[in-house]
């Protein structure tokens, strides 16, 4: 059988006290006493509190330094009280049905076992379970999820979408199995006008809440394929939190914010409100008035359309009388007793401003020609001048032309001669080659020549 703890302890007493007596002179060890390596005392004290220490025990305290989910999926926390702390790990299984967010500060009811962690020397408690003390794990974490949303503003009233007056195309998602969609149906059968398509989904158990979500999305992306879409009415019956937790999920109060077709929410019983419930653009408090709130008009309409009936008489009945007296006032008026001379008189009119604009043309002509009188001599001899001095400055230009032409300088003596192939004027004479032709030019007349040597050329003959 194992030693017990305070066996052990008495163990370890009686060996230091050997170790306190007085050694030989040789300064070597006390014979018979072999000293423990670390890993035998680590293993000894492990072994003593296991045996010192129940299996399974349940303690209470403060969560402090959570570190969070690690990547391996395990948490590892404090629990302390006013006076001592212990270290907790929680593996990954046990961490992964948890249905809140450990933070500091909670007062945490933890069910494990202790051990101790070789290779840092310590014991810690192994938590298998943790249960939030004074309330419930779904409690806390439909607390936690209800404070993360509502600082994002999905609770917020001006994104809530409205809720249309006659919706004649509605979805029911919902399970088929449940009470609340034969709740609802009570009601719609009495407007058998709406059309209604049922798409079933789980609304409770594990998986519910993705296959919620996912439905919604898919309403969502192909409400066109289907004829279009109004109104979405999410619900089921009443039941424990358990049973409704499927809508206090995260992922589902998401895909309800991010909808672009209204949906109201009608689940449970009046006493009862999930997360779904508040991001929803209307909460109904059961199916069956979530049922009567979406038809409310339509449960209206007769009444409405006796009325819009009697407005859209007495308002005709009105233009018609309003017509009548315009046309009796139109009946009375001279122009229309005696529409010609309405007409006589417009052509009078216009005989007069016709002779008017006629009048003030001639006189700005007459005008205008005076003023051309007065000032024509003076233009005629600016224009005199002008042409005068321009004249002078061309002769002069054809002068500085005719100095500077080619002309001019073979009249001078000077020839130019160019290859008779291309044209190109030689200016040096290594620019000919043997064999070229060539065109002399001067002042009378062209000669052509043939390159026999480059620095001696003759004519052609």
């Amino acid at each position: 059988m194992a030693d017990s703890f305070f066996d052990f302890h008495e163990r370890v007493a009686k060996q230091r006290a050997s170790l306190r007596s007085p050694k030989p002179a040789t300064g070597g060890a006390d014979e018979g006493v072999e000293p423990l390596t670390v890993t035998q005392l680590t293993a000894a004290i492990e072994k003593a509190i296991k045996s010192g220490v129940p299996g399974t025990i349940t303690v209470r305290g403060e969560v402090s330094n959570a570190s969070g989910r690690q990547a391996s999926g395990h948490l590892y926390f404090t629990l302390k009280d006013s006076s001592a702390c212990i270290n907790c790990a929680m593996w990954r299984d046990a961490a992964s049905r948890l249905q809140f967010k450990l933070e500091d500060g909670l007062e945490m009811i933890a069910t494990g076992r202790v051990s101790v962690y070789a290779p840092q020397g310590r014991y810690q408690l192994q938590v298998q379970s943790l249960q939030p003390a004074g309330r419930g794990a779904l409690e806390l974490a439909f607390r936690q999820l209800q404070a993360k949303l509502a600082a994002e503003g999905l609770f917020a009233a001006e994104r809530k979408k409205a809720i249309p007056l006659y919706p004649s195309r509605i979805v029911l998602l919902t399970s088929r199995a449940t009470a609340a969609l034969q709740d609802i149906l009570k009601v719609l059968r009495r407007f058998p006008w709406i059309k209604l398509m049922l798409y079933h989904v789980p609304v409770q158990g594990q998986g519910s809440a993705p296959q919620i979500a996912q439905a919604i999305a898919h309403l969502n992306r192909h409400k066109t394929d289907i004829g279009g879409v109004d109104l979405i009415v999410l619900s089921r019956g009443g039941g424990s939190l358990e049973d409704l937790w499927s809508f206090n999920e995260e992922i589902v109060a998401r895909a309800i914010a991010a909808s672009r077709i209204p949906i109201v929410t009608g689940i449970g019983h009046e006493v009862d409100c999930t997360i779904s419930d508040l991001v929803a653009d209307y909460h109904a408090h059961t199916p069956t008035e979530a049922a009567q709130v979406i038809t409310r008009n339509w449960g209206r309409a007769g009444d409405a359309l006796v009325q819009l009936t009697t407005r859209l008489d007495r308002a005709i009945r009105q233009n018609i009388l309003d017509a009548r007296q315009r046309l009796t006032a139109a009946e009375r008026h001279e122009f229309l007793r005696r529409p010609l001379d309405r007409i006589q008189m417009f052509r009078q009119l216009l005989d007069e401003r016709q002779k008017s604009a006629t009048l003030a043309l001639r006189g700005r002509l007459r005008n205008a020609q005076h003023r051309l009188t007065a000032v024509a001599p003076r233009l005629l001899i600016a224009a005199q001048s002008s042409l005068k001095i321009r004249s002078a400055r061309l002769d002069a230009f054809d002068r500085q032309l005719q100095a500077l032409s080619p002309q001019a300088v073979l009249n001078r003596g000077y020839t130019i001669t160019s290859i008779k192939k291309t044209g190109q004027i030689l200016r040096s004479s290594t620019a000919a080659k043997i064999g070229d032709r060539l065109l002399t030019r001067f002042a009378d007349g062209e000669t052509e020549s043939i390159v026999q040597d480059s620095r001696q050329m003759s004519l052609f003959e």
